[in-house]
């Protein structure tokens, strides 16, 4: 039996193995000077997700980062509570 894919899992999957990655930017929190902000990273320069992190070059983001998915034009497609 495998495991139940989170929301988060499931817009992440479909960003980015829906075809056009160019379209979508995700927004993920890191801290800076002890305040927190959100780095938008395009989809294009993601080179694989999988095991609960994003990988851009050696960088590895774990999902629980995400805070948004947009669409190039602003619009929101998902936002974590």
């Amino acid at each position: 039996m495998g495991r139940k894919r989170g929301e988060i899992e499931i817009w992440l999957r479909r960003v980015f193995f829906g075809g056009n990655r160019e379209k979508y930017i995700i927004y993920v929190r890191f801290r800076e000077a002890g305040e927190e902000k959100l780095l938008p990273i395009p989809v294009k320069l993601i080179d694989d997700i999988r095991r609960g992190y994003i990988y851009v070059g050696d960088t590895m983001i774990p999902y629980h980062r995400v805070a948004e998915i947009r669409d190039r034009n602003g619009k929101v497609l998902f936002r974590r509570g």
